[in-house]
């Protein structure tokens, strides 16, 4: 079984350097990891290029996309969808190459999260929270999503979509099966919610995941341009 990691990045140089080390530290190693770059001008490409991934960019606004272009440039027989901002476990692509192995109907899953602070019991909350959901089979982005190519195809294949690519992932390997978790959490970064703060991000989660349910992936657009009107990106 082979093992591509796809890592959308736009403007990651400060964190990407950790992920991509935490990739090469694996026990057992991807064979392919490619960074999908949406336009970066802080030298994203080039330490991704230095740490010795592939590169491929893609101009634009969007993770979903970023990750469908990476996966189409994958042949391998496992892709697992990373962030920028990962720590992965010495053990993490072990442990999918093993479960997977052992679970030939499994069409993929996720490996679990924690945040990168040690102390808050706002963010034990929310980890307790995403690992219940996970464990019924409605996994994040963030929780370091991986599935089978060939299977997924019947379903369409990677959701190419500007936002909540993560949920129509979960929802689309939920209909080829019973999906994994595998509780071998990435480290993620607390950034987001320390920017924007906490009620606002889950506030904003919360309505795009509603909205989401309503109108599926053809609302995607919209709700891409609602959610960076919410959080002031432009």
């Amino acid at each position: 079984m082979t093992i591509a990691v796809v890592v959308p990045a736009r403007n990651e140089a400060a964190t990407l350097p950790t992920t991509l080390q935490s990739l090469r530290d694996q026990c057992r190693p991807a064979e392919h990891v490619l960074v999908v770059d949406g336009g970066s001008i802080d030298g994203t490409t080039d330490i991704a290029r230095r740490f010795g991934a592939d590169v491929r960019v893609v101009p634009g606004w969007g993770r979903g996309g970023q990750i469908a272009a990476g996966v189409a440039d994958c042949d391998a027989d496992v892709v697992l969808a990373a962030h920028a901002d990962m720590l992965f476990h010495p053990t993490a692509l072990e442990a999918v190459d093993r479960y997977l192995s052992m679970h030939p109907s499994c069409p993929g899953g996720c490996l679990g999260h924690r945040f990168n602070r040690q102390n808050g019991t706002f963010f034990r909350a929310i980890e307790w929270w995403d690992r219940r959901r996970a464990l019924r089979g409605h996994s994040y982005g963030d929780q370091a999503q991986f599935f089978r190519r060939a299977a997924l195809a019947h379903e369409g294949g990677f959701p190419d979509l500007p936002l909540m690519e993560d949920v129509e992932l979960a929802r689309r390997l939920r209909r080829l099966g019973r999906p994994a978790y595998l509780d071998v959490p990435v480290t993620v970064s607390a950034r987001r919610y320390e920017r924007l703060g906490w009620a606002r991000v889950i506030w904003t989660n919360w309505r795009l995941r509603r909205a989401y349910a309503r109108s599926g992936p053809d609302g995607c657009w919209k709700l891409f341009r609602q959610y960076y009107r919410a959080i002031g990106t432009d």
